[in-house]
């Protein structure tokens, strides 16, 4: 079983983009914006997460799995969100953030409490939502201004203003503001962190992850649009 494991992990942790696999996915950047939209948020690199959450009744009670996931999992959690503070791209930011709740998915899913597991289906609905949304709004302005820079890119809004007011909301919600669903998301995931072995330090991890990916939320739905 603790092989089967292992080997699992390997092919869920490639198909998911955790670390040290995670390099795929922001570089995967060439499709059209409803296939990218398709491929980071909603579908299909949460295939690996999702054969990890069905194989939870039966391989979580190994020694390995909450020492494995925890780990592979926080440390793509808070490196793909601090990645995502040095891209310019919206695609690219948009992956990198995606890497880093791919990362959140695993680590709660390593953490194995009732409330940890239900927070990761939380969340990969949520993410889903936000991020699919906000991929659409990348290839929307890409299209309308011939460029994905955010440096380039502000005052978009005053011609594209129902793009920016769907930009805007989807990027409320990856930032946790209430009371949209991402909000919820992040809180359970505090809460999570906070009733494990080792609150405090887990917790803080995730808040640094959380700082980056609202800073990330504003670049990306409202500097853009709305900037100099």
């Amino acid at each position: 079983a603790p092989a089967a494991f292992v080997l699992v992990l390997v092919g869920a942790g490639t198909k998911s983009a955790q670390f040290p696999f995670h390099f795929w996915l922001p570089n995967a950047m060439e499709a059209p914006t409803p296939v990218s939209a398709y491929l980071h948020s909603a579908t299909m690199v949460k295939a690996g997460i999702y054969l990890l959450a069905r194989l939870f009744p039966v391989l979580s009670g190994l020694a390995l799995w909450p020492v494995l996931l925890t780990t592979i999992g926080l440390i793509t959690l808070v490196g793909g969100a601090l990645l995502a503070l040095a891209q310019t791209d919206l695609k690219r930011l948009l992956a990198y953030t995606t890497v880093s709740g791919l990362g959140a998915l695993t680590f709660f899913l390593g953490l194995s409490t009732p409330l940890a597991v239900k927070t990761a289906v939380v969340f990969l609905i949520t993410h889903a939502l936000y991020k699919g949304a906000l991929f659409l709004v990348a290839g929307g302005v890409d299209h309308g201004a011939g460029t994905r820079d955010i440096n380039l890119l502000g005052g978009v809004g005053r011609a594209m203003p129902y793009t920016a007011a769907a930009a805007g909301m989807a990027a409320l919600s990856m930032a946790g503001i209430p009371p949209l669903l991402g909000f919820i998301a992040k809180e359970l995931a505090y809460e999570s962190t906070l009733e494990s072995a080792f609150a405090t330090g887990l917790t803080m991890l995730v808040l640094v992850a959380n700082a980056a990916t609202v800073t990330v939320a504003v670049w990306v739905g409202f500097s853009s649009f709305w900037g100099k």
